[in-house]
């Protein structure tokens, strides 16, 4: 089992120094937990996220900690030039001592892709394109590419990994082509239902799982990731503030997804969504509340579902760093004891120890 630690570095309530302090102190607490990797999202324009290049992030941290992993989740391919974005990778690879991995996405917010004067009905053709173009460039140090949206002469990419390897790929996307590229790869599915409950994401991988039977894959022999919001409070009131938080990160991404938000300035308005879940569902059905309720959730789901790589949301929109620092304390010296010791009775494989 592999823990990971999820940067959306949304912006409520508080100054966007503590959005980027905070960030960089959690990665670095989670390096010294033994967390994985660290995760950094792709968003634009808006208080939804304050990091537009995870590649960038990822770099600035790898400089802040030892062993944990850095890489984007997701860079949104059809926003990018694919050269560019293979050296960058390639140059994160280099500047991290061999420690990026790679996250792939076509994106779904249209406030961005119209911004960017992109196309949001190709997105996942040119998602395609672009990590066929980034595996070459990283694997085989060139670049020779002719598909049906980009068209590539042979060059040389003069950066190479900082040790020859198959670098660690994750996706986002599920279209027929996209699949049966990632089971040829042996890229891993990253799955989210952000405030849906342990049936909302069952029902997601088992949409993957028949994407994969149809290509004549079976995923459960595979790793599967999956990212929960996760925050560790005995605090009522606290425990509210953070299913408050979690829903508004929702609320953005939906009215984001269809063009519907309302912004002031760069703050997008808190605007209920039709069909939202009410706070006590959210409250009953994430990994949220005290260290048992916690524990037992996950492992529910690592059970359930079949979870090899387990994506923890730990900051929750409006929340204090100093609150989402103590919550991912609390994860370690608390959570991931119970943890261990209920997927070891289990005869599951033991999650990942960490101190």
């Amino acid at each position: 089992m592999r823990f990971g630690l999820f940067n959306l570095m949304n912006q409520l309530h508080i100054d966007q120094k503590e959005v980027f302090g905070g960030t960089i102190d959690s990665v670095k607490l989670a390096d010294q937990m033994g967390f994985d990797v660290a995760w950094f999202a792709e968003h634009h324009f808006a208080n939804y996220s304050l990091c537009p290049s995870p590649l960038m992030m990822a770099g600035a941290v790898a400089r802040e900690t030892k062993n944990i992993k850095v890489g984007p989740a997701v860079i949104v391919a059809p926003l990018y030039n694919p050269i560019r974005v293979a050296e960058e990778v390639a140059l994160l690879d280099q500047l991290s001592e061999g420690r990026a991995v790679l996250g792939m996405g076509c994106g779904y917010q249209r406030f961005e892709f119209e911004a960017f004067g992109a196309d949001l009905s190709e997105r996942q053709e040119r998602m395609l394109e672009i990590w066929r173009i980034i595996d070459q460039a990283v694997h085989q140090n060139r670049f020779s590419f002719t598909g049906d949206k980009y068209q590539l002469p042979d060059v040389t990419q003069a950066i190479r990994l900082y040790r020859p390897r198959r670098l660690d790929t994750f996706f986002v996307a599920w279209t027929p082509e996209i699949i049966k590229h990632a089971i040829a790869v042996d890229a891993v599915p990253f799955c989210s239902v952000g405030w849906g409950n342990s049936a909302a994401l069952k029902a997601l991988y088992d949409r993957v799982a028949e994407e994969y039977a149809t290509a004549g894959a079976d995923l459960r022999t595979r790793r599967f990731a999956a990212q929960r919001f996760v925050y560790v409070t005995d605090d009522r009131d606290e425990l509210r503030k953070a299913a408050e938080g979690i829903r508004y990160v929702g609320r953005c991404g939906g009215h984001m997804r269809v063009g519907a938000q309302v912004m002031e300035g760069h703050i997008i308005a808190d605007r209920p969504l039709n069909g939202e879940p009410t706070l006590e569902a959210i409250i009953e059905g994430v990994p949220i509340g005290s260290p048992e309720v916690v524990a037992e959730r996950i492992v529910g789901e690592i059970r359930s579902i079949g979870i090899t790589d387990f994506s923890c949301f730990m900051w929750p929109a409006g929340i204090p760093a100093r609150s989402a620092l103590r919550s991912m304390e609390r994860f370690g010296s608390e959570v991931l004891p119970l943890v261990n010791k209920a997927l070891a009775v289990s005869g599951t494989e033991a999650a990942r120890h960490v101190a």
